[in-house]
């Protein structure tokens, strides 16, 4: 049995949860007889064997790959957050208590917060991802073909999770639909095109010559499982790369909403450049959870899967090892950007051990796979939402607590000292035309300091940047980083435009970094203004008015970020955000940066906020022109060079780069304008509503407010939140 020598058959049996009597009834022979096979294997006929393990196959992956229900306790905390979401108090009025907590927003942080893990299933076409995603799942939901199938982002979840405003299986969802916003009726209702089965998403999530007229704008697909495998996580299906760039840029788009990817390519050909090219992206957006835990492995939510994996035992080996050493020696430079961002270092043992082989016909090819998977969805995960959510709710108590009771003793102070709060309002408002003229004069030295970093990243593309793409340091790349020929000439491009880009975008973190002090400066004044005027304390009418809570929120509001993207996760950082969590969009914003509440700012975690890599369809644009490309003889490191900068400016390399950096210059300006656009309404706002307070509000008025503000710190005080373990 040369094909089958080391399969353990009786331990494949024992997987698949078959019993000998029904593996004797399904070969049509003894019970004892498939008793001796399990004892000899070597003495197995061929045709039984394959048979066995086929079957076996057949059988574990209609069950699909089960490992309990982690987020049970999760799940029923969150149902009483939501029973005692209904005791709330009536909401403060906003247009006075800015950024104040509800309930509303304490009820939806909690679900995002305590949301299950997305493992994205990636890969170029015809690779075997939806094929790998079905078998996880037990179930052939997910359309796979041997041309490319899938051309929508499909989010698949559990049944259970299925909100009660939908009741098919699929709903098919335009462009511009927010994957983030899957549990939102409205949002959903506003980019549904049409809902039904199965049958649906093959009708209009594949690529097949029958599809509807409006299939074009199409963009995602939400779909229900009754899986066991969705108990503990949510599935990314994405369109495969390779195959056209509307697929590629959907892929893209969806990799930020990862939390663990599972990266698939066919062990014939296993990890080859393209697949390197591909994910070298999908490294950059990843998010590094061992950061959060010293005990977890490095890349312990990577699995790098060679598909179809039907080689002898041996040859699947050679194969992984070679392949991810070569991968490792590539992406060296990105993770030793991640590794500063973890604070451990990545070795070659560490990277390899993320390697797996995966074969849905034999459930011992792809067992050290499911475990691994298994344990990560089941232990690490659960562990790392419940940390979450326990540090969030109770800095949530804390943050309440300290806005009501300073809230309380400025009305308090207000109510009983009403001529000192109306002589301190009209110190104020004579406060106002300076205030102006200051605020507008640092506004214009931020802006100032915007176009000068603009025009200084233009000037680094010009005299650094291009003489990495001239002839003679590329062949010093390559004499440094190449012994193969076949290899330089399928890796020595792309790693090259990614280790230009890598400098670009330290330089641009490093000059994002010098406008955080500024920034701050600038919100302090603001800030200053709320509580004194003229260097003499407001005292009774001074409120809580968090400033940078507010400026945070606008960049939420406006999406881009650009360099706001270093202030934002500085403040993130220092713990300065309070209540501004529980604004609409500041969570995922800070998340979609990769910012976290009392994390650790450094260059390489504002590198990664920067976003995927500017240069994927350049670097395939480079693969593809050196493809053919005929190398001999002993000067072929410097006829490679040459042909590699003939054809990195064929690509318009450099003037990609120069247009990727102005629109991040472009896009900062943008972004701090409406930032203080909001701040400078907001504060207007609170001025009104200051002068309304103290020339306007009655006592009992006052006093009524005083009790809500007292009731909605009782309300937050007493979350009935179980901290776990």
């Amino acid at each position: 049995m040369t094909t089958f020598q080391t399969t353990d058959l009786a331990k494949m049996r024992a997987d698949a949860k078959i019993s000998q009597e029904e593996m004797a009834t399904h070969l049509g022979i003894s019970q004892s007889q498939v008793s001796r096979y399990e004892q000899d294997p070597d003495n197995t006929p061929l045709g039984v064997a394959k048979a066995w393990v086929k079957y076996c196959g057949d059988i574990s992956t209609k069950q699909g790959l089960e490992y309990g229900a982690p987020y049970r306790d999760i799940a029923t905390q969150i149902k009483l957050m939501n029973d005692y979401a209904e005791t709330a108090p009536a909401p403060l009025d906003d247009a006075l208590f800015k950024c104040a907590p509800t309930a509303d927003s304490f009820v939806r942080e909690v679900r995002n917060l305590g949301r299950k893990p997305r493992v994205a299933a990636c890969g170029r076409f015809d690779q075997g991802k939806s094929r790998l995603a079905n078998t996880l799942m037990g179930s052939e939901a997910l359309p796979t073909g041997y041309q490319p199938a899938t051309a929508i982002i499909s989010l698949v979840r559990h049944v259970g999770d299925r909100p009660s405003w939908i009741r098919e299986e699929v709903w098919i969802m335009r462009k511009g639909f927010d994957l983030n916003q899957a549990n939102d009726e409205r949002h959903c209702n506003e980019y549904k095109i049409v809902a039904g089965s199965f049958d649906t998403l093959r009708k209009y999530g594949t690529h097949n010559d029958n599809r509807p007229a409006d299939a074009d704008q199409c963009f995602a697909a939400l779909v229900f499982v009754d899986s066991p495998f969705l108990l503990g996580c949510d599935l990314l299906d994405l369109p495969g790369y390779g195959h056209s760039p509307d697929d590629h840029t959907k892929a893209e788009l969806a990799h930020s909403l990862a939390d663990i990817l599972i990266y698939t390519s066919a062990a014939q050909g296993f990890m080859d450049q393209q697949d390197l090219q591909f994910v070298n992206a999908l490294l950059k957006q990843l998010p590094t959870h061992e950061a959060k835990d010293d005990t977890l492995p490095v890349l312990r939510n990577v699995f790098f899967v060679a598909t179809m994996a039907r080689q002898d035992h041996a040859d699947l080996e050679d194969i992984i090892t070679k392949a991810s050493l070569r991968a490792y020696t590539h992406l060296l430079e990105d993770l030793q950007a991640r590794s500063e961002l973890i604070g451990r270092p990545i070795s070659f043992t560490d990277f390899r051990a993320r390697f797996f082989t995966y074969l849905v016909d034999d459930p011992s090819r792809r067992k050290a796979f499911e475990e691994d998977l298994a344990d990560l969805l089941s232990t690490v995960c659960p562990v790392q939402v419940r940390g979450r959510l326990d540090r969030w709710v109770v800095e949530l108590k804390n943050s309440t607590k300290a806005y009501c009771d300073v809230w309380t003793a400025r009305l308090i102070e207000a109510l009983e000292n009403r001529d000192r709060a109306q002589g301190s309002l009209e110190m104020l408002e004579r406060a106002e035309p300076l205030r102006h003229r200051r605020v507008g004069s640092k506004t214009e030295r931020i802006l100032s300091t915007i176009a000068a970093n603009k025009s200084a990243s233009i000037e680094h593309i010009k005299a650094d940047l291009s003489k990495l793409v001239t002839p003679d340091y590329v062949e010093k790349c390559i004499r440094e980083r190449y012994e193969d020929k076949k290899d330089a000439q399928q890796l020595a491009g792309s790693y090259l435009i990614d280790h230009i880009q890598n400098k670009l975008n330290s330089f641009l973190a490093e000059r994002a970094q010098e406008l955080v002090p500024d920034i701050n400066d600038i919100l302090a004044d603001y800030q200053a203004a709320g509580t004194s005027a003229g260097g003499a304390e407001l005292g009774v009418i001074s409120v809580p008015f968090n400033m940078k809570g507010v400026f945070l929120g606008a960049l939420a509001a406006t999406g881009t970020a650009g360099a706001m993207a270093a202030w934002a996760a500085a403040t993130a950082a220092s713990a300065e955000v309070g209540s501004a969590m529980l604004l609409p969009g500041v969570a995922s914003y800070l998340a979609g940066i990769g910012a976290t509440a009392g994390g650790v700012v450094s260059t390489g975690s504002l590198i990664a906020a920067l976003g995927g890599p500017i240069t994927l369809v350049i670097g395939l644009g480079v693969l593809l022109g050196l493809a053919a490309y005929a190398l001999f003889g002993s000067s072929w490191q410097s006829r490679l060079a040459k042909k590699i900068c003939e054809t990195l400016k064929e690509q318009h390399f450099l003037e990609m780069l120069t247009k990727h950096s102005e629109k991040y210059w472009d896009d900062t300006r943008h972004s701090f304008q409406k930032g203080m656009a909001a701040t400078e309404a907001a504060f207007q706002d609170n001025l009104g509503n200051l002068r309304k307070l103290v020339n306007a509000t009655s006592r009992e008025e006052m006093t009524a407010m005083i009790s809500k503000v007292e009731a909605t710190r009782d309300f937050f005080g007493g979350i009935p939140w179980r901290l776990g373990n």
